[in-house]
């Protein structure tokens, strides 16, 4: 046992020199970043593994790596590019985060540091039109280089000097391109960001979009003008054409517009009731939901111009027939259509303009409908219906003209 034992004794002495000499090894001193290992085809990489973008900031409006910071005196960072986006191309000086007011903000590499500590600092670069300071002059150039007209084709480097006309003609001269006028009207972008159309992929561009939640620019089918979204179409159809005032309060006609005030009369007489008298004419818009409401208008406004006590009980009289809508009828159409439908501005996601009224819409005819067979009664359960002898003869014309049948079928007579 003597032997054994010592020999346990230099293993346990070998083991804990080799520990030793492990733990004599230098420590690295920092903060250490983890690194993610490709993972193999097939696999999904460990939580613990991938953390290299844990340690790398980025923005959290527009979620990029941040290069420079903005920094104001509410001490909430930003990227320079959405600051910058926002007080160029939005004209708004408030903090995205608490919406604060700030005259000035500084562009830093700096991720730490409080405005007031920067403020301290030599600030050689400043832009005093936007309210932007700038403590080194990579983001000066960074940020000039964002404000120029630099032509978003990849593989060139043409500035602009003269606006968006002389980009414009750039593009088309070198590289048999042009520009979406309505975008670049309305859309927040820097010039480099904007997309080059050939003719073909702008008329795509117009009618169906992009394929990435922009289905095109409506238009108006009046005008034979282009918008750039359905708040604008919306808002230039509420200026410039007319809307049926009783289709909208009765939920049928929200989104139906009119060319001008003719199209609408036509409407107002094939589908309304409207006020023939000239003082009515001229004021316009004298229109009423049944024939009921326009003889109690022409009794209270007109009834001094009739003369004699019969014709003014006949105008009393309320004539209780009927009038229908035909489903299948037709109206015909000029070159230019005289109704045009548009969605409101919802935000439901797509909006479709330029949808047109169904044929025969609301349309008012003469016809007399046909009568309906009345319901026959059931017996009751246990009961027996004792059948009849002979059939029952038919009415003769005498008796349908002396009124037995009156009540029942008043369209007879």
């Amino acid at each position: 046992p003597e032997p054994a034992a010592a020999a346990t004794t230099t293993r346990n002495a070998e083991n804990s020199g080799k520990s030793g000499a492990h733990d004599q090894r230098p420590q690295r001193k920092g903060k250490r970043t983890q690194h993610a290992k490709p993972h193999q085809h097939g696999t999904t990489p460990n939580d613990n593994t991938g953390n290299a973008d844990d340690d790398e900031a980025v923005c959290f409006i527009c979620a990029d790596s941040v290069t420079f910071y903005a920094v104001g005196q509410c001490d909430h960072r930003t990227c320079f590019r959405c600051n910058l986006r926002l007080r160029e191309l939005f004209k708004s000086k408030a903090c995205p985060y608490c919406k604060s007011e700030l005259d000035t903000i500084v562009y830093t590499r700096d991720s730490e540091a409080e405005f007031a500590d920067v403020l301290q600092r030599q600030l050689p670069f400043e832009d005093q039109e936007l309210g932007i300071k700038f403590d080194c002059k990579e983001a000066y150039d960074a940020t000039k280089h964002a404000l120029q007209f630099n032509c978003p084709h990849r593989k060139c480097n043409y500035v602009a000097t003269d606006g968006w006309k002389d980009l414009k003609a750039h593009v088309r001269a070198e590289h048999a391109l042009q520009f979406c006028d309505l975008c670049l009207q309305n859309k927040k972008s820097f010039a480099h960001e904007h997309k080059l159309f050939t003719k073909a992929q702008l008329r795509s561009h117009y009618a169906r979009g992009d394929g990435t939640g922009f289905t095109g620019h409506p238009d108006c089918e009046f005008c034979r003008r282009s918008f750039y979204d359905n708040d604008q179409l919306f808002d230039h159809c509420r200026k410039k054409h007319e809307q049926c005032f009783i289709c909208v309060r009765g939920g049928t006609g929200r989104q139906v517009y009119y060319a001008n005030y003719q199209t609408l009369e036509e409407h107002f007489n094939s589908d309304h009731f409207s006020c023939r008298h000239p003082a009515c004419l001229e004021k316009k818009f004298v229109v009423f939901e049944n024939e009921i409401d326009l003889q109690s208008h022409d009794l209270a406004e007109h009834g001094q111009s009739i003369v004699g006590q019969r014709a003014r009980r006949e105008a009393k009289h309320v004539n209780v027939n009927f009038r229908y809508a035909q489903p299948g009828a037709s109206s015909s159409r000029a070159a230019r259509p005289t109704t045009m439908t548009v969605n409101e501005p919802d935000a439901a996601g797509v909006s479709i303009a330029g949808r047109r009224r169904p044929t025969g819409f609301g349309r008012v005819t003469n016809d007399t409908p046909s009568r309906r067979a009345a319901p026959r009664a059931t017996p009751a359960e246990g009961t027996s219906t004792p059948e009849p002898s002979s059939p029952e003869p038919e009415p003769e014309a005498e008796t349908l003209r002396s009124g037995r049948y009156l009540t029942c079928f008043p369209t007879l007579l």
